[in-house]
């Protein structure tokens, strides 16, 4: 999907001040006065569109601020008695084994269930949605406690999520969808139990601010990257409602690319953008696996220092080595994917235990150049921290 969207620049009151001068002219001496009021009316609209464009980069900045700090650890719900629990098995369905954040929760989850005696069985559906549907299909067949689909926008396997609900299994999206706990299966539908992740449309919203407060107020050409789930979709709402703020901010084209065609169609269609939009400087991918591929095809187009990366997810070392490093990616606002991982595996705790669904969120933390200085990106704990561990310990009964 592509469209062009031109924002009107904020102006203030230039056209009215002269029209009344204009209006009021009656001798040469007035007329001078309109005259000269008229060749400084362009000085007093770009004096207050710098002052608008200056309130806009400082709003911005405000914004970020909030999500700077070390993520600490919430309660999603009551205390669980986990013990009752061992010996079950539940089963992960992955999307693919391509995106970081999916690979790191399927592991996260696996290691809580080691803690806690529970099976946890990973199926690979390879980014294919038949394969996708014989994974759940397994799960049925074996009656499993829970079933955590990772990735899989519930529209793209309706059939399977209906056959969970009849076989009266617990059903779980992970990092799948807008997060919305008002809605049934908190955003998900009603034959879910529940959702888990981090909140999209707040990763969208600071990747926006990011290329605000990088611009200093000058023009934002910017584009996204997407794929075909909801969690796109959040993250699209977020860049948008930041720069439908923006009087200096455009944004020029928007373009699906699934997973599988990450690795050979990302760089190129990058390029492709540049050349066709050569105003482009921001782009947005929304997720921060596609900016890898994207980083190669602003350099290969040779824009770098021209055109920058801000995405969500902050799930690598690779990404954030590419945020500390600089200069293409200036932004990975993110979540810990083991802290979503043993999120996950409370709802699947909660739901087991015939228990009511626990919040489903995860803390978020910007990261840019300045909190990612000197920090060593092997272990992901040096950015999130692992205040996760002993709460959730503690909310099981693990002590």
């Amino acid at each position: 999907m592509k469209f062009n969207r031109k924002r009107p620049t904020a102006v203030m009151g230039g056209l009215t001040v002269l029209s009344l001068l204009v209006t009021a002219c009656g001798s040469s001496s007035s007329s001078a006065s309109a005259a000269a009021s008229s060749a400084t009316a362009p000085k007093t609209t770009a004096v207050a569109t710098a002052s608008s464009a200056a309130g806009q980069v400082s709003q911005a900045k405000a914004e970020i601020a909030k999500y700077m700090a070390m993520p600490t650890f919430t309660a999603p719900g009551p205390s669980i008695d986990a013990s009752k629990l061992r010996g079950k098995t539940i089963l992960v369905v992955e999307h693919d084994t391509v995106s970081d954040t999916v690979v790191g929760i399927a592991q996260a989850i696996q290691n809580a269930g080691q803690l806690l005696g529970i099976t946890v069985d990973i199926f690979n559906g390879q980014g294919i949605i038949s394969t996708i549907e014989q994974g759940i299909q397994q799960g049925i067949d074996q009656k499993v406690g829970a079933i955590l689909i990772i990735g899989v926008a519930p529209s793209a396997v309706p059939s399977s999520v209906a056959a969970v609900h009849a076989a009266n299994i617990p059903l779980i999206g992970v990092d799948d969808s807008a997060l919305d706990t008002s809605q049934p299966g908190q955003g998900l539908g009603q034959d879910f139990f529940g959702a888990a992740g981090a909140n999209f449309e707040t990763f969208g919203r600071l990747s926006a601010d990011a290329a605000i407060v990088n611009s200093n107020g000058k023009p934002v050409n910017a584009a996204i990257f997407t794929i075909n789930n909801p969690v796109s979709v959040a993250f699209v709402n977020g860049v948008k409602s930041v720069l439908s703020g923006c009087s200096f901010c455009t944004l020029v084209s928007t373009q699906d690319i699934e997973p599988q065609y990450w690795t050979t169609k990302l760089g190129p269609a990058t390029s492709s953008l540049i050349v066709a939009h050569p105003d482009l400087n921001y782009i947005f991918p929304m997720a921060d696996t596609l900016g890898l591929f994207v980083v190669a095809g602003v350099n290969q187009a040779g824009a770098s220092g021209k055109v920058f990366v801000a995405s969500g997810d902050g799930s690598s070392s690779g990404t954030l080595g590419l945020v500390q490093q600089g200069p293409i990616f200036i932004a990975d606002p993110g979540a810990s994917t083991p802290w979503m991982g043993w999120e996950a595996m409370d709802q699947a705790l909660r739901a087991m235990s015939g228990m009511q669904p626990g919040n489903p969120s995860v803390p978020i933390r910007y990261l840019d150049k300045s909190n990612l200085a000197g920090a060593n990106l092997k272990d992901l704990t040096n950015i999130y921290g692992d205040a996760y561990v002993a709460g959730y310990k503690k909310l099981w009964g693990l002590g």
